[in-house]
Formats: C-alpha cells, structure tokens, sequence
C-alpha cells in the first residue's frame, strides 16, 4: 500500500516458513527482539505495517502480488487461462500455489497475532490501539482465505504463535472454528478502528467498514441471514461511482466505492495484474502489439454472452478493439474477446503498473445485503440493494420474482459486477455450486479439463511438505 510504510517483522517461529538463520547471521546487528521492539507508538505502527505487507508478500509466501489473486477467478464460470486445457491435476504432492499461498497467510496471521500480543504490553495509547485493531483486521482476512481455500486448518493466535514446540503439532480447527476465531477478531476490530483517515499517510488502512464487509462474509458462510443484514446495512459512508468504468480509473484510486483496496505504485510497489489481464501482441493494434503483455485471462464465450445489450459493465469487462480498431482474433487459440479496460494500464511495463487489487467495494457489499435479505425473506430489502447496482449498470429494477429466482439473479449479478476482484471462487464454493458451474462453462473450451474437475478440487489440499513436517494436519481434504 503505497501509503503505507511497507516493513517486515522477522518472527521466530512459523508453520512451514523458511529459516530466518542466514538472513539474521549476515545482519545481526540490524536485529531487535519483539519485547524490545514494541515499546512506542511508533513502533506500533511499524509492526502493523509489516503485517500489511504479507498482503502483498514476497516469493516463496506471495499473495496479491500475484498467486492469491489469480486463483481466486480461475477455474470459475467467467474468465479461463487462455491454453489452460490439460487436466486439472492438483493434489497434495502437485499442489500448483498451495503451498505459497499457505505460506503467505500463515506468516501473514503469524505478523497479526505478535502484534496483538507484544504492543499491549507497553502501555495503551489511541495509536497503540488502532494498531491491534488494524491488525486483528488483517488477521480475519488472512484466515479468511485460509478457511475458504483450505476449508480446516490450524488456529494460530497471539496465545500460542511464539511457541513453536506448540504450533508444529497444531490439528487443523474447523472452519466453523476459523469462522468464529474471524467473528471475535472483527468484533473486536469494530469497536476501535476509525471510520476513516484524515491523514493522507493514513489512505489505505483498514476502517470500520472494512472489518464490517469482512464479517459480513463471515455471516454468509455461516448462514446467518439476519446478522448478515444487520452488518452490511451498518456499512455506512461509501458510495457507488457514477459509472462502473469510474471505479477503475487510474486517477481515481481510494474512491468513495472502495471499501478496502491494496494500493499499488508504479516503480515502488508493483503490480503484475495488468500484465496477465491486457490482450498480448497478436492483437496487432498499438499499444498492445508494443508490449510484452501476456493475454493470459480472456472472458468465456457464455460468460461475455449473458450480459444484457445494455448493461454497460460490458464495454470494461469484454475487448474486441482498442481506439476504433479491431483485435485480430487468434483462430489457432480460439480466441476473439480479451479482457477489457478494467485491467488495463496502457502506459505501465510488463510487470511494473500501479494497477490495485481491489479486495471490498460498496457493490459488493449492496449484493451481499441482497443475497442475505432475501434468503431472510425480505424481498423489499432485497430488491432495493440489487437494483442500486444494476441502475448504475444502465439496466431495468428487478421486481415480481420468487425467491429462487432472486437467488440466481444475484448470484449471475455478482458474476456480471465483480469479475476479476477474487470473489468467485469462493462465491460458488460457498454457494455449494462450483463443481457444476466449473464443469459447464469449462466445457465450452476443453471437455478434458472440464470432465477433470472433481469436488474435492472446491478446495486445496494441504501440502505434502506441511503435514510431513507436522502430522497432526492429518486427516487430508476428503478425496486427496
């Protein structure tokens, strides 16, 4: 986040993390232990931003830079890697980003819960309390992956993260015991963390309605329709943008939608999501044929074909052309759509753009509200939310419907309105629909992968690596 002090906190102590030795024997004097680091307000804030970082992180335990992020949409009902049609062969010996991802959320919670422990002890201050918030926050929303990725997995708190004899052994807790874990921290989170930021150093830290979106989610993967409703509709303070293609500007980052974003900066923290977004050079049309951008993710065929003549999203989201001119299509790939201006930073790199990842917006959290009220029975509700957003889309109020009919209409709404954020995965996983809905748009482009697809695949297998080092992860996801 480029408004924030980007710092790493060296821990002890981790779950499947590399050894700190070789680092700490080069630069031993640039070491400080955490009982002597914690002292001030500004160390304080130093120690959350290293929790932060671990949003972004650093390979082999890297996150939104790029691994995280990109499987979140994969393998879903709206966009495909273009020439991803082998098998889907993933299993706890051949985890694809498993194990990076399980790094970069444990030493991201591991980062979190030092804080909580080791700022408390120096005394309380306003800083020194919004630190532990923030990082009770960021910790929420690292299990909150690690519960949707991985389903069970083990529970690290600031009671425990230190002793390792302790957390090499830990079993795996429940979801529903992460979920709750998650409930407690934002809770908590809630009651502390500002509604804003007057400071522009501040810009990008997590608020109020950012832990509130966050456990709003957490309701909705617990079922637990009415306070679902309760939070989102406390939510208060955003806006949608006038237009949707607003949102994405890149003059326009931290908008009044956005709701918690990390925020990206060209040649100082950069982003590599352009890069795998933009159509490559064999669309032959100026700037794309100038660069070294790779097309990796183009729209589905039945995807880009579901949206409404008027839906304006459209024109962001769906490229045939760029200034007039058309793409040249790729016939040898079967491919004549890419991914649209949404993505795009014509003017960055090939791995340098300042292009955020953008985790909560008001859209999201209006579509949250509808599903939750009408699964709650409150139609009115419901309808009001939903149509806040397809009035901005350009498209006619939704009215007159049963409830299952609702329910499918939000769920291809979130599909329309938030494609490419990191939502869908777990959207159809926690819908219970993914295997069906991966299976049937995938088959449009390989009936291989697509007849591959089984339902333990709803989920990431534990790594080998980690439950040889610990076996008390044991037993494996159902069906590795």
């Amino acid at each position: 986040m480029k408004k924030i002090i980007i710092s790493l906190i060296v821990l002890g102590s981790g779950i499947g993390f590399p050894s700190c030795k070789k680092a700490l024997e080069e630069n031993p004097k640039s070491f400080l232990s955490p009982d002597q680091f914690f002292k001030s307000d500004v160390d304080a804030v130093q120690g959350v931003n290293g929790v932060y970082s671990w949003l972004i992180g650093q390979h082999p335990a890297r996150l939104f830079q790029q691994e995280l992020w990109s499987y979140l949409d994969e393998d879903c009902d709206a966009i495909i890697q273009r020439n991803n049609s082998g098998d889907y062969n993933i299993s706890p010996a051949s985890f694809g980003n498993a194990q990076v991802i399980w790094n970069g959320l444990y030493r991201g919670i591991y980062a979190a819960s030092q804080v909580i422990d080791k700022v408390p002890m120096s005394g309380t201050s306003a800083l020194k309390d919004r630190s532990v918030a923030e990082a009770r926050f960021l910790r929420a929303l690292y299990n909150y992956y690690l519960m949707g990725l991985y389903r069970d997995a083990p529970m690290v708190t600031e009671k425990n993260y230190a002793d390792i004899s302790v957390t090499s052994s830990l079993p795996r807790a429940t979801a529903a015991e992460l979920r709750q874990y998650m409930i407690d921290d934002l809770t908590a989170a809630i009651a502390v963390l500002p509604a804003s930021y007057t400071s522009a150093a501040d810009k990008g830290r997590a608020t109020k309605g950012a832990a509130q979106t966050l456990l709003a989610k957490v309701y909705l993967w617990n079922k637990d329709w009415s306070n679902a409703v309760t939070t989102a509709q406390s939510i208060t303070g955003y806006t949608l943008q006038p237009e949707y293609a607003d949102v994405f500007r890149s003059n326009n980052e931290l908008n009044s939608e956005m709701i918690f974003e990390i925020d990206f900066q060209t040649d100082k923290l950069n982003s590599y999501q352009h890069a795998f977004y933009s159509p490559n050079a064999n669309v032959g049309v100026e700037p794309f044929k100038s660069k070294a951008w790779y097309g990796t993710y183009i729209p589905l065929d039945s995807y880009a074909n579901s949206f409404d003549p008027a839906d304006k999203r459209k024109a962001s989201i769906i490229a045939t052309g760029y200034n007039g001119v058309d793409f040249t299509p790729d016939p040898v790939n079967n491919i004549h759509i890419w991914s649209g201006p949404k993505w795009w930073r014509l003017d960055a790199g090939e791995r340098n753009s300042g292009l955020d990842i953008y985790l909560f917006r008001y859209a999201d959290v209006l579509l949250m509200l509808a599903e939750a009220a009408n699964e709650n029975n409150d139609m009115g509700t419901a309808y009001d939310a939903i149509n806040q957003v397809r009035e901005r889309a350009g498209l006619a109020e939704l009215s007159g419907l049963t409830q299952d009919q609702l329910r499918e209409a939000i769920r291809q709404e979130r599909a329309w309105e938030l494609v490419g954020e990191g939502h869908r995965k777990l959207d159809l996983v926690r819908w219970g629909i993914w295997l069906e809905r991966a299976k049937t748009a995938m088959a449009e482009r390989s009936q291989l992968r697509a007849g591959s697809y089984q339902p333990q695949h709803a989920y990431f297998p534990v790594p080998d690596g980690e439950v040889q080092k610990n076996p008390s992860l044991l037993p494996q996801n159902e069906g590795y």
